[in-house]
């Protein structure tokens, strides 16, 4: 967005096997810039003397192979790539420019430097007994060799496009280097409001889901079931609720702590998943956190049915919102017909995100994390993952909704609203205090700073969690007071808290 406005045509592509691309990671990094530069400089509105290529993490090595084999007039290499860039025996001789986030938990800092100084050797701009000096600029713009280095405070790694002076630092290299006529300042940028209106977008969207699958329950008679009379309120008063509202908040603290009791090692932990079912890195240990929080609410649910529901109120299935008004046990029609109608509002709302991605070229997200069409290719990858998601929710809507349970304040419009932003907030508030807490230690002591997670990764990449727990959280809520039951809420908030994954710790081939 930020090239773009400066009058820069953009091309942005996923590596291989990530994202949208539906080819195999195994052609490697020698492929990609063929592809990407033969038909970019191809395009006749490009000015192919002046052209320039960016990539942050694994894409700083696809741009040390493209630098070196097409020589564009800039090349810039975003935590990590330096190294690669060293290591080719051809040297790129163009302006070159190396960003590294002080806070980075995968960048060894003093390595970085070293290769960042060897680097420069050896294409020529500065001695071997020079002082690499972050900042300072070796060659000259005016020789098409500027070589500069530019470490960023508190910039961990995923934070690289969300951090204005990483931006600014990318924006005003290029603009120097290209001495663009009318430049606009570098710390003039736009994109943080987008990324606002992303996440209203985000929020807009689950909203939308949810209102189009309760106007089918209105208008088709074959989805009528689904809507139930309210069941009795048997939720916990005074100490007891008082401790079960203690333990929601602490217990993600705990499972965070401990690394979800084993199950991200178990799952692969921090060097990938070790399962053939559950294959997204991220996404994995997220499922294995929330995997462990509901086997904690589970056990809960056990302890409340036992010394609070079947002694005070004689509880039956009917009163946890688990089957239909009449039901002795579980009405399967009904669980059927919420997975259809779910499926198909789900189904409906991707196939809008395609509509408009390719409309507007946009989706909707906030800080990596959001909502994008999911290639067909890709989908069946998921499906373990919304399997998983459903009985988690339906497990967290039994505590949240009837658990819970606040009493009435005599206006149904009201409970609602209460109700909502209270289980969104109560659903959200551990891994969001664990979330805060870890990336201000990160920022602060920098590499390898770890506050209270005890496991072997940084919970600063679960920082979507948050926002795709209260969105969990707050829809699971209004479809059950909506729908008299859990089974609607907890499928369709399965589904799209499962596919939301498709940003971050997404599946590769």
């Amino acid at each position: 967005m930020e090239f773009s406005r400066r009058g820069t045509v953009v091309l942005s592509v996923d590596n291989l096997g990530s994202g949208n691309s539906q080819y195999k990671s195994e052609y490697g990094n020698n492929m990609v810039p063929d592809l990407f530069t033969k038909y970019f400089v191809g395009l006749p509105f490009v000015d192919t003397d002046r052209w320039c290529t960016s990539g942050h993490s694994l894409g700083g090595n696809i741009v040390a192979n493209m630098s070196i084999r097409y020589n564009p007039t800039v090349a810039m290499l975003s935590d990590g790539g330096c190294r690669s860039m060293g290591e080719l025996e051809q040297v790129y001789s163009g302006n070159t420019l190396i960003l590294n986030g002080l806070a980075d938990k995968l960048n060894e800092l003093n390595m970085y430097r070293e290769a960042t100084k060897a680097l420069f050797v050896k294409n020529g701009t500065m001695e071997e007994d020079e002082e690499l000096v972050p900042g300072q600029v070796y060659g000259s713009f005016e020789e098409g060799n500027a070589n500069m280095l530019v470490e960023i405070p508190g910039q961990i790694h995923e934070g690289a496009f969300v951090n204005s002076d990483h931006i600014a630092a990318l924006l005003d290299f290029t603009q120097k280097s290209f001495d663009v006529p009318n430049p606009i300042d570098a710390n003039n940028q736009v994109w943080k409001w987008k990324d606002a209106m992303g996440l209203i977008g985000m929020m807009v969207f689950v909203a939308t889901m949810a209102l189009f699958a309760l106007m089918l329950i209105e208008q088709v008679p074959a989805f009528a079931k689904i809507k139930q009379p309210m069941p009795r309120n048997v939720g916990m008063r005074g100490k007891d609720l008082c401790i079960s509202i203690s333990a929601a908040l602490l217990f993600p603290v705990l499972c965070l702590y401990t690394g979800a009791f084993g199950l991200v090692n178990l799952f692969g932990g921090t060097k990938g998943p070790n399962t053939p079912i559950f294959r997204m890195k991220y996404t994995t240990i997220a499922l294995a956190v929330v995997l462990a929080l509901n086997l904690f609410g589970l056990l809960m649910f056990g302890l409340f049915h036992k010394v609070w529901g079947k002694k005070k109120f004689n509880a039956t299935i009917r009163d946890y919102g688990l089957t239909s008004e009449g039901s002795k046990g579980l009405d399967w029609a009904l669980i059927g017909k919420a997975f259809l109608l779910a499926v198909i509002t789900a189904t409906v709302g991707w196939t809008y995100l395609a509509i408009q991605g390719g409309v507007l070229g946009t989706d909707f997200y906030c800080l990596f994390f959001g909502f994008k069409p999911i290639p067909a290719v890709k989908f069946i990858y998921y499906i373990p993952f919304i399997i998983v998601w459903i009985i988690c929710f339906a497990i967290a809507s039994v505590g949240m909704n009837v658990e819970r349970r606040l009493p009435s304040t005599g206006k149904e419009w009201l409970d609602t609203a209460i109700a909502v932003v209270f289980n969104g907030l109560l659903a959200t508030a551990g891994i969001t205090i664990m979330v805060i807490i870890e990336n201000a230690i990160q920022i602060h002591l920098g590499t390898d700073a770890v506050a209270l997670a005890s496991w072997k990764t940084d919970i600063t990449r679960l920082w979507g969690m948050p926002a795709g727990m209260f969105i969990g959280g707050a829809g699971n809520t209004y479809l059950y007071r909506k729908t008299g039951n859990i089974w609607l809420g907890a499928i369709l908030m399965g589904i799209v808290c499962a596919l939301a994954a498709c940003l971050y710790g997404q599946l590769q081939f």
